[in-house]
């Protein structure tokens, strides 16, 4: 077993996940960093659901993705980034463009559900 963390780039995710949720009807991205407390080992995991809220397409809701926290550094410094750059435009949503995205450019509002605390846990939501 390799001891070298897989870093995920976070731009490259960003798009897969707003791509996919398009894609699939999905409008509401929700990313929990939680601390699992397994006795056999502790470390935090992010995990990404997609949920749909739609009358056409119907309500689901599945989980996306989950993984070592370590591993999303990058994603998750990307989103605080644009969520700075929100924040600091007094913007209600954020606009991001890439080549990675069949649109070039995606639209989405962000939402705090939880702030860091003691234990490090964040939890945050993507608006689309």
């Amino acid at each position: 077993m390799s001891n070298k963390k897989e870093q995920i780039n976070g731009e490259t995710f960003l798009a897969n996940v707003l791509q996919y949720s398009r894609n699939n009807h999905y409008n509401h991205i929700n990313v929990s960093v939680r601390l699992n407390r397994n006795p056999a080992y502790t470390r935090q995991v992010m995990n990404v659901t997609l949920k749909r809220v739609s009358k056409k397409y119907g309500n689901d809701e599945r989980l996306y993705v989950s993984m070592p926290a370590d591993n999303a550094t990058k994603f998750l410094s990307l989103v605080n980034q644009l969520k700075e750059d929100m924040f600091a435009n007094m913007e209600k949503q954020i606009s991001w463009s890439t080549d990675q995205l069949s649109r070039t450019t995606q639209t989405f509002g962000y939402r705090q559900i939880r702030e860091r605390d003691q234990y490090n846990n964040l939890e945050f939501e993507l608006l689309l």
